[in-house]
């Protein structure tokens, strides 16, 4: 497990050059008040000499320095920007791609409020930390050379001005524990107050109906609350160790006009040597403060990336920090087209499918079956019996034990190879976007419209398009809230259409469907298409059609066949089929 440091500079080489060209730059934006406080003092001494005259070079020099300055600064900060951004994608880009391509089946630990936390909140401290890295060379640059010329003027003085700026170090240090459990909290109950949103949006049709909305608000303010006390005492301390920090320069200040009163007095130190020490005291301790944030970010960092370690679970660190470069400009979309070669399904064969639940229980146990090219096959059973569990066991959406084999090839990571165009599967709840109509059923593909209106037309949507208001064009809303529970099932089903994928997965996709529409459904894609179809249901327009189905009571398939067959054996299909409204 990588450390802190190791962890600043793997980013660190994510583009080396353009961050140790930026780290320059800065570490002479940071330094060149060194410059600054002799030539100031330098000015000083010949105004006291009575020689304004002599003073002008140095005032020259001292503007044609501020000017250089402002032109570095402007300088590392187009530079530095740049880079910021394109390594703040590059990071989200590789947590993303881990969720959805890693190898292997998942499911997320983290709630989406807690995720999202994570992509933003954590993501942004790592850059934060490394932006530290940047500005660190020029900060101990300024506070050695300092050091170095207020010691030539007067070592006593300068040992007794350190005094308040190392306690300013010391007090920032023995706060670092604290600081970290505090930003875990606050990160906690953000990700918590987040989560709620997100979940009171996809249920504000329940609270509506339940007329819950004043619990559902009190639940709000209360989540809202325990953030804001959590982040007010991670602010509060963070700023008060900040004012501390700060107000130790006005200390340093004092006691050097208080030790120095009596040297000027005598000679032993001239007005532009006390000058230099004002000059360099505010801005030393101000640097002292700096790095003692720098150390707070090192430690806030240690918390982000174990929150990102936990979201991510089985990544290891050096894939949370792949350094494949991102572009900014002149971006090619490597957007995939939903077909490509591959080899046709013959036969899928399945063995032994186990999965159980964490808590023990079975979800699948020794679950058997073949499916032929072109056939239709039809899981069902009573609720709870494990129908949907079989279908994600077998396409790797649980981490499931067993063998699958494609055309007698064992597939070893489901969740990686049934997808389009091998596979498409559609859940009980299909899942859209606030885009459009198109832009759901393409769900990022290229897709021509010619298979997109195609798609549509096998969903049976096709007569509800003359019924929004711009066609294939029509924003659906959050989760299709403008759609009908038909309506998000039938674009659910257009959305697989549109992969042309050989083997066709629904959980339960007609049940928001009239029978008249899920049999024209079905005819429409047998009569366009020779598709291999997996299918869950307990709809007679299914099961009739079925050339084999699988009949499956507690997490076991305990019987197969035809429709005729299982009526005529088996008591719990009989029971299924009477269960079922006459079509």
């Amino acid at each position: 497990m990588m450390t802190t440091v190791r962890i600043g500079w793997e980013l660190v080489r994510y583009r080396p050059a353009r961050f140790f060209f930026t780290f320059a730059v800065w570490s002479l934006v940071h330094a060149s008040p060194i410059v600054f406080g002799l030539l100031i003092g330098a000015v000083f001494d010949r105004l006291a000499e009575d020689a304004p005259g002599e003073a002008w070079p140095f005032v020259a020099a001292f503007a044609a320095l501020a000017i250089g300055r402002n032109g570095l600064i402007w300088l590392g900060d187009v530079v530095w920007l740049r880079h910021l951004i394109e390594q703040a994608l590059q990071v989200r880009r590789n947590l993303l791609g881990w969720l959805l391509e890693a190898p292997g089946s998942r499911v997320v630990p983290k709630s989406p409020g807690e995720a999202v936390s994570t992509f933003r909140d954590d993501t942004d401290d790592l850059l934060d930390y490394l932006e530290s890295w940047v500005d660190l060379g020029g900060l101990i640059l300024f506070g050695v050379g300092s050091v170095v010329v207020m010691s030539r003027i007067d070592a006593g003085l300068t040992g007794l001005v350190l005094i308040p700026v190392l306690a300013s170090g010391v007090l920032t240090q023995a706060f670092g524990p604290v600081i970290r459990r505090r930003r875990r909290k606050m990160r906690a109950a953000t990700e918590a107050v987040t989560g709620f949103i997100g979940e009171t949006f996809a249920a504000v049709g329940a609270i509506t109906l339940r007329n819950a909305r004043a619990p559902v608000m009190s639940e709000f303010h209360r989540l809202n609350q325990v953030r804001r006390d959590a982040a007010l005492k991670d602010t509060v301390l963070t700023e008060i160790l900040r004012s501390v920090n700060r107000n130790m320069a006005t200390i340093g200040v004092a006691l050097v006009l208080l030790a120095a009163g009596s040297d000027l007095s005598v000679g032993a130190i001239s007005v532009g040597e006390l000058t230099v020490f004002l000059v360099y005291l505010p801005r030393l301790t101000d640097y002292v403060a700096f790095i003692g944030d720098i150390i707070v970010q090192h430690r806030r960092t240690g918390v982000a990336f174990d929150r990102i370690r936990t979201l991510l679970v089985d990544a290891d660190d050096e894939t949370i920090l792949d350094r494949t470069r991102v572009a900014l400009t002149d971006v090619e979309s490597d957007v995939a087209a939903t077909s490509g070669s591959v080899e046709p399904l013959t036969r899928l064969d399945v063995k032994g499918l186990n999965y159980r639940f964490a808590d023990g229980r079975v979800g699948v146990e020794d679950a058997s079956f073949q499916i032929d090219q072109g056939s239709f096959t039809v899981v069902t059973g009573v609720v709870g019996s494990g129908k949907s569990v079989l279908v994600r066991a077998l396409l790797g959406l649980l981490p499931a034990a067993g063998e699958v084999r494609w055309n007698s090839e064992e597939v070893r990571d489901p969740a990686a190879f049934f997808v389009p165009p091998r596979s498409a599967y559609t859940s009980q709840v299909p899942r859209l976007f606030s885009e459009t109509l198109a832009d759901n059923i393409a769900l990022g593909s290229r897709v021509t419209r010619e298979r997109l209106r195609e798609a549509v037309q096998l969903a049976v949507l096709d007569p509800d398009l003359e019924r929004l208001e711009r066609g294939l064009d029509t924003l659906v809303g959050a989760r299709g809230v403008k759609l009908s529970g038909g309506q998000i099932q039938r674009s659910a089903a257009a959305r697989m259409f549109a992969t042309e994928a050989e083997l066709l997965v629904f959980d339960d996709l007609s049940s928001a469907l009239d029978v008249h529409t899920e049999n024209e459904l079905w005819d429409r894609l047998f009569s366009r298409r020779d598709v291999t179809c997996l299918v869950v249901s307990h709809r007679r327009a299914a099961l009739r059609r079925a050339d084999q189905i699988l009949l499956m009571s507690e997490g076991r398939i305990v019987d197969r066949g035809t429709l005729d067959e299982l009526v005529d054996r088996s008591d719990l299909m009989r029971r299924l089929w009477a269960s079922q409204p006459p079509e």
